[in-house]
């Protein structure tokens, strides 16, 4: 739930209201596919809800809501592979200056585990604990090449 965690994460400081987040519907797909020193143990899937209170519409735009949550999407979360790929935006007015908003959206995430003496998972008759998966971009490559002509 990483993901959800950084999401809030974002807006919480943006949006000074009572904030409240939860997932429903987790779904794991095991996959136990070796992948150098880690194996991708599961994806998982689920439906993220983030909940604020008292939004004041009035002073602040519930397009620039809007807005700071498709944009963190966009830079953060590759939603092309997703079933439900846009959020869902609730809003329960009060009264002329407040409103409750809730945001529903779905998520899937890669778990990853690195072997570990002494980690807390059993696999494979080793320890292992999780890990996060950094991605290692080459900046510059170099093609050489040995040619024999005979």
């Amino acid at each position: 739930m990483k993901k959800l965690v950084s999401l809030r994460s974002y807006l919480e400081p943006l949006y000074p209201y009572k904030f409240d987040s939860w997932v429903e519907d987790m779904t794991l797909k095991g996959r136990g596919s070796f992948e150098g020193n880690k194996v991708l143990l599961y994806t998982v899937k689920y439906r993220a809800v983030i909940s604020m209170e008292e939004f004041a519409y009035q002073k602040t735009s519930i397009g620039l809501f809007n807005a700071h949550l498709i944009t963190w999407l966009a830079d953060n979360d590759d939603r092309s592979e997703l079933d439900d790929k846009d959020p869902d935006v609730g809003c329960t007015i009060l009264d002329e200056h407040t409103a409750d908003i809730e945001v529903t959206l779905q998520f899937e995430e890669d778990v990853y585990i690195s072997e570990s003496e002494g980690g807390p998972i059993e696999f494979s008759g080793k320890k292992w604990t999780f890990v996060d998966i950094e991605h290692d971009f080459a900046e510059t490559f170099e093609i050489t090449t040995t040619a024999s002509y005979g």
